[in-house]
């Protein structure tokens, strides 16, 4: 709008992708049961399978498709890992071709760290993996250590100088009530001090690759699939005939079975996953790959 480029109103998202629950954050999200009541109201977004090594080649040519009519906006992507979408992960690399070709036409990308972001995938932002950085990063959640609500918006001096004018028309007006809360910022502030920190960087480490032994020895187990790490995120899917959906009848039986055993983790559907606190130590760990292990005879 404020460099007078009107054509340009389609957004670029991820199948299977996950926003929020705002209409414009529905709208860029995989279409499923969740928001299906209010499809009507939401606006036009591309939709291309995220790059991960089995949809690489066609996710390198839906965005070189979407891409023809110099209309995109803007291209929204969770990098590394699609959290609600099932912990679907894909390269560094391949993500950095998409975003290449993005900004080769003046497309403007946005990097959902919301999940990834703080220490997640091994780095403290996700996007330090990319060689091609994000014109936009959007942070919560971890950002205070889960400790108060907090979200931040990060923009790069290309996007921040096209608002910063005399003109008070091209102000970048849009703020929230509690924006730049003081508590919420020093909760941040401290909770970024303890994440920096050599012991905290240690203990990511050292659960990056327990999460990697833990594959290396269950990667023959018939009842699981698809074993995956990146960074503290480890997930796969059980195996069973009924294939893998967010619905998965066993859903509630995994979920009760692990807290009946002490370890609250949270199935999506047959995927069974865990992103432990930073804080946690061998023996617990070895807790929850054993209560996990132990959902694989629930079938």
């Amino acid at each position: 709008h404020n460099q007078s480029q009107t054509s340009r109103n389609k957004i670029i998202s991820f199948e299977h992708a996950y926003h929020g629950d705002t209409f414009g954050a529905m709208s860029i999200a995989g279409k499923n049961a969740f928001n299906q009541a209010f499809s009507e109201l939401f606006f036009e977004v591309i939709q291309i399978p995220a790059p991960s090594n089995e949809n690489y080649q066609s996710s390198i040519q839906a965005m070189q498709d979407a891409l023809k009519n110099e209309d995109v906006a803007a291209f929204i992507f969770e990098p590394l890992v699609q959290g609600s979408g099932g912990m679907i992960m894909h390269p560094a690399s391949h993500l950095d071709e998409l975003i290449q070709l993005a900004q080769e036409h003046q497309v403007i990308c946005i990097a959902d760290e919301v999940m990834t972001g703080f220490g997640r995938t091994g780095n403290i932002f996700a996007s330090n993996a990319l060689q091609n950085k994000p014109d936009i990063m959007c942070l919560s959640k971890g950002i205070t250590g889960g400790f108060m609500p907090l979200g931040l918006t990060v923009a790069s001096d290309k996007i921040y100088s096209v608002f910063h004018d005399d003109d008070k028309m091209k102000t970048f007006f849009h703020g929230h009530s509690y924006t730049a809360n003081p508590l919420a910022c020093a909760a941040s502030i401290a909770s970024f001090e303890i994440l920096t920190s050599a012991d905290c960087s240690e203990r990511i480490e050292n659960i990056c690759g327990s999460h990697e032994r833990f594959i290396l020895e269950n990667k023959h187990n018939k009842n699981m699939s698809n074993l995956r790490s990146c960074g503290t995120i480890l997930a796969f899917e059980l195996e069973t005939e009924e294939g893998s959906t967010y619905f998965h009848s066993l859903r509630d039986r995994i979920y009760n079975h692990t807290m009946s055993q002490d370890v609250l983790l949270r199935p999506l559907g047959n995927t069974i996953y865990t992103m432990p606190p930073y804080c946690v130590g061998q023996k617990e760990l070895n807790k929850i790959y054993d209560v996990m292990l132990s959902c694989t005879h629930l079938k």
